[in-house]
C-alpha cells in the first residue's frame, strides 16, 4: 500500500513529458482514477489510447487550455464527481522560455504568466474549497529551478516560476492545519519537449529519472522539490555563498550571450 493507491488525481500538460510521466506513476502505484488535462487533442488521444490499455476504466483524458479558467474548473470538477473525493491535483502545464531582452514583448509577458502562473491559480483556487471541505488534499505545482535562483536570459519564465513557487508556500503554512499539503516541483533541465527542436543540454536528465525522485518526496510531503541533485547544489550556493554563486551566474550571461551572437541559441 503506498499514498497513492485507489486515489483521484488531475494532473494538467498531462499528455507529454512530466505530466505524461506523473499520471503514468499515479497509475502505476494503483490510482482509482487520472483525470489527464491538455491542450494538445493529438498526443492527450494517443496517450489515453495507449494508457487506457493497460489501466481500463482509470484513465480520463479532457481537452484543456490551463489559460482558460472554465476548462480547468471543468477537469477538476468532473474529477470530484467521480467518486466524491479530490485527492490530488498536479498543476502542471507549462512553457518554457529562454530569450534575449531584446526580443521580449508585452505580448509574451502575459501569454507567459497567463500559462504558467495564472494556469496554476485556476487549479489550485479551484481545488482548494473542494480539499478544505472534505479536510484532506495535496496540491502538486509545477515550478522550476530558475523560480529559485536567478538565471540569465530567463527573466520571463523565471518571474512565472517564482510566483508559482511563492504562491504555493504561503498555502502550505496557512491551509496545513486543515489537512491539505502543497508541494511545488523545482527542476532543472529534463529531457522534454520543453527543449523544441533543440538537443536537451548534456545536464538533463530523463523522466522517469525525475519521476522518481518527484515520488519519494511527495511520499514525504516536501514543500518544495528541487531535482536533479546538481540543481540542490547550485540552489545551496545561492544561499549559502553569494559571491561564488554570481560568478557561475555571470560566467553563464556570458556563455549564453556569446551562444546567442554565433548560433543563435543560447547553448
Amino acid at each position: 500500500m503506498n499514498g497513492f493507491f485507489d486515489k483521484v488525481a488531475v494532473v494538467t500538460g498531462a499528455a507529454s513529458g512530466i505530466g505524461l510521466g506523473l499520471a503514468e506513476h499515479l497509475l502505476s502505484r494503483g490510482a482509482r482514477a487520472v483525470f489527464m488535462g491538455d491542450f494538445n487533442k493529438e498526443n492527450l488521444t494517443k496517450e489515453f489510447d495507449r494508457l487506457s490499455l493497460k489501466y481500463p476504466g482509470k484513465v480520463f483524458p479532457q481537452l484543456t487550455d490551463v489559460t482558460k479558467r472554465e476548462e480547468v474548473e471543468k477537469l477538476i470538477y468532473n474529477a470530484k464527481a467521480l467518486e466524491g473525493h479530490l485527492d490530488f491535483v498536479f498543476n502542471n502545464a507549462g512553457v518554457g522560455m529562454t530569450i534575449q531582452t531584446e526580443k521580449v514583448t508585452f505580448e509574451i509577458w502575459k501569454n507567459v504568466m497567463d500559462l504558467n502562473f495564472m494556469g496554476v491559480v485556476y487549479g489550485t483556487y479551484t481545488a482548494i474549497p473542494i480539499m478544505r471541505e472534505q479536510g484532506f488534499g495535496h496540491i502538486v505545482n509545477t515550478a522550476s529551478i530558475a523560480g529559485r535562483v536567478p538565471v540569465p536570459y530567463q527573466a520571463v519564465y523565471a518571474a512565472s516560476k517564482s510566483a508559482v513557487i511563492s504562491m504555493t508556500e504561503s498555502l502550505q503554512y496557512e491551509l496545513e492545519v486543515e489537512g491539505l499539503n502543497f508541494s511545488a516541483i523545482c527542476p532543472g533541465n529534463i529531457r522534454t519537449a520543453i527543449f523544441g527542436e533543440l538537443t536537451p543540454p548534456p545536464n538533463s536528465v530523463t523522466v522517469d529519472e525525475a519521476i522518481d525522485t518527484i515520488f519519494q518526496e511527495l511520499e514525504k510531503k516536501s514543500l518544495i522539490i528541487i531535482l536533479p541533485q546538481e540543481m540542490r547544489g547550485y540552489d545551496r550556493l545561492y544561499r549559502e555563498n553569494r559571491p561564488e554563486f554570481d560568478k557561475i551566474a555571470r560566467n553563464t550571461a556570458a556563455e549564453r550571450r556569446e551562444n546567442y551572437r554565433i548560433k543563435g541559441t543560447y547553448y
